[in-house]
Formats: structure tokens, sequence, C-alpha cells
């Protein structure tokens, strides 16, 4: 009896300290009932059900790649490179590892309008951190950003100012991660609006700033020229273009507009299918994690700048993470095609007009062609107040190139906190 009665005694007092933690979590929220703390936990059964897929899986026969082709990426995949990866997953690809890591910042589910949305919050160091908004695109995740999480919060802690500190606010877009299933497709003006009241309603800053890549470039222009009265600046390290007619275009405007045009032709065709026959892939990697992650690599091998090697860029424990966050939650890859759809049904793919809070464009050289915009075109359409080459990187700057994201984040907003 005595030994029951202490162990009922420590098992109370530790979900007292965990209650007192939690409260203590909620003061940070000006609606606290709006949130809950979330922790990622793959049940056991799920994760061998995946896993028992991954090693049945066939690898199909390699087509010859094209005369001249440097490789077989050229075909969509490099069979004995997804061999390898299979090979890495079933044997030492660790996710409970992984999954650790993952719940070692602070994460939450907020309930915004009819919808729960996955973010971290993560507060920076010293006395007036910048509160900035960091969205993610497809095929990436909140998952892109951890390897800048820590500089970008704690900068005195890597050889920088705490001066220079964010504090970080990561959602996972709508039908991403474990951020519930819109009813219908939507896009970033959904996005937008579901991300300002996230941040100046349930949080409770009375004004921030945003940045992002890919679909999150897209949804931060949209929180710059929705709400310029809460968001006081955004930076773009992805320029989706604005459009010029033809009969204005410079010399230089036309070459850049020429070879967007080319690189839509040719290497956009997954965006065509995942936005007008989404059910198409759905059904085909639904069921198939190594199909799911063959789909997802091939993007990452030929938008990031890993000069043939992306395993020396994005290693296989990051990439299978990555793509892990598209399986085991409950919306699967076939979610993240909703956004697509939206970007028709929503969106009809239309640029939202000048924007006039002041932007900043950090253009990595290997991203797509439509994003290296000359000064000009970007001017067209955005109250540009830097534009900035950077030397090296890729689509997924942060995971790519972390030191680099990191120093011109800090620089790119240090003017603001004088403000």
């Amino acid at each position: 009896m005595k030994k029951l009665i202490i162990l009922t005694m420590v098992l109370n007092t530790s979900a007292a300290i965990v209650s007192a933690q939690n409260v203590d979590k909620m003061a940070d929220f000006a609606q606290p009932e709006l949130v809950k703390p979330f922790t990622i936990k793959v049940s056991s059964s799920r994760l061998d059900s995946v896993m028992e897929r991954v090693k049945n899986a066939r690898i199909p026969k390699q087509m010859p790649a094209s005369e001249g082709a440097e490789s077989n990426w050229e075909t969509g995949m490099d069979m004995k490179w997804l061999a390898g990866l299979q090979d890495y997953w079933i044997n030492k690809y660790d996710w409970r590892k992984q999954e650790k890591l993952l719940n070692s910042y602070p994460l939450y589910k907020a309930r915004v309008e009819d919808m729960d949305i996955q973010f971290y919050f993560i507060k920076g160091e010293g006395k007036n951190p910048l509160p900035l908004v960091i969205t993610h695109g497809w095929p990436g995740s909140t998952f892109e950003f951890f390897d800048v999480i820590d500089p970008l919060t704690h900068p005195s802690k890597y050889a920088g100012k705490a001066e220079d500190a964010f504090t970080l606010i990561i959602p996972a877009l709508p039908g991403f991660g474990f951020s519930s299933m819109p009813s219908k497709p939507v896009n970033g003006i959904t996005t937008a609006r579901l991300w300002n009241k996230l941040v100046t309603e349930v949080i409770g800053y009375k004004s921030y700033y945003a940045q992002g890549g890919d679909w999150g470039a897209g949804a931060t222009i949209l929180l710059g020229h929705n709400y310029p009265e809460t968001v006081k600046g955004i930076h773009l390290n992805f320029f989706p273009g604005v459009p010029v007619p033809a009969k204005e275009q410079t010399a230089e405007e036309k070459a850049y507009f020429k070879a967007g045009e080319e690189f839509r032709t040719a290497g956009m065709d997954y965006w065509r299918l995942q936005a007008r026959k989404p059910m198409m892939p759905a059904v085909a990697l639904n069921d198939s994690p190594l199909g799911t992650a063959a789909w997802i690599a091939e993007k990452f091998w030929s938008w990031s700048d890993n000069k043939g090697n992306l395993d020396a860029v994005i290693s296989k424990d990051r990439l299978l993470t990555d793509i892990m966050l598209y399986i085991i939650n409950d919306n699967g890859i076939d979610g993240s095609f909703w956004y697509y759809r939206g970007a028709m049904t929503e969106m009809k793919s239309s640029w939202p007009g000048y924007v006039s809070v002041p932007t900043m464009i950090s253009k990595y050289p290997y991203d797509f062609a439509f994003t290296n915009a000359p000064l000009s075109v970007a001017k067209r359409g955005y109250n540009v107040v830097r534009f900035k080459e950077m030397p090296k990187g890729g689509h997924f700057a942060a995971m790519e190139q972390p030191q680099l994201y990191v120093d011109d984040l800090r620089e790119a907003f240090r003017d603001f906190r004088k403000k």
C-alpha cells in the first residue's frame, strides 16, 4: 500500500509539473483557449505499415536517358539512387530519432476559423526579438527550417548579436503536415487570412514580418498585400514574377520572360497534374511510400544546387524526414495537392496587384528560371527595398545553405529594428 501511495504521489506531482508548464506556455498567447501543445507521435502499427510497404516495393527497370543527358535523373528518377534510398530507409533510417527532433521545439495546434493549424512558436532572445512568420512550400515542410531556427532565435550562440534575434512562427500550410484539411481546395488568400488571424488574434502581435519561398512566397506576398496594417515588411527567397506587357519589355526583361516560359514548359508537368488532375497522382501515390519518396526526391534533385550529388547537399535522413511528413499524417501527400487545385479555384492563378509594403528579395541562382527576375521587373510589382543576388543555393534555401539564409535574414531585417 505504501508503494502505491508513493507512486500515486509521484504521478500526481509529475502531472502537476506538466500542467504548470503547459499553463506557462499558454500565457504566451492572447487567446490560450484556442491553442493546445502538440506532440508528433506516430503509432507503431502505422509506422510498421509504412515500412512494410517500403520493404515490399518493387523498383522499376531504368529507362535509358536521352542522348546527351547528364544522368538517368533526366528520365524522372535514377533507379539505382532510388534503390539506395530504399535500402537506407529500411536499414539505417530511424524515424523515432527524427520524431524526437521534430518535437524538440515548442509545437502547437491552434483553432483558426474552422481549421486546426499546426505551428512552431519559438521565442527569441533579448529584449525585443522581431516576430517573423516563415512559410514553407511544396515539397518542403516546417522541417525545412530546423537548421536555422536556433541561429535566428538565439544569434548570440552563433557568433551573432542578441539584438538580431527573431521570434519565429512556422505554420504548416492547410492540408500539409498536421494542419487539418480545408473543406475545399484553398491557396494563398485563405492562408494569408489564417496566418494573420493566428499571429494577431491568437498569439497577440499587433505587427509582424513575413518570409517565404515557393508557396510560402505566395502566402507571404498576400500577407503584405492584404494586411499592410499589420505586416510591416516581407522577405522572399522565391520571386513568382510580375506580368509585364510584351510591348513594354526591355531586352533584358524579354530574355527573362523567355527563360521563364521555357522552364514552365519543360519543368512543370507535375504542377499541371497536381492542379488539373490531382486525383490521378493521389491514387497512385497515397498507398505507396516509395512512390511518394520518388515523387518528392526528384524535385529536391532538380531544384537544389547539388551539382549532381543530392546527398552532399541534403542528407538522406533530412530528405526522408521531410518525405515522412507527407506520409505519416492523416492528409497524405494528396492533401498537399488540394493547394495546387486552390491555385486555380481560389487564386485563379492571378497576381494580386502592387505590393506596397517594403519587400526584400533574395535570388538563389539554382531556383526556378522565372524567379531570376531583373530588378526592373520586381519594381513593377513590389516596393523593393532590398534586392540581393545570392552566391549559391537553390529552391530549398534554408536546407541547402542554412548559414547564407541566416546571415541574409539578419542583414535584411536589421533596418526594421530601428523603426
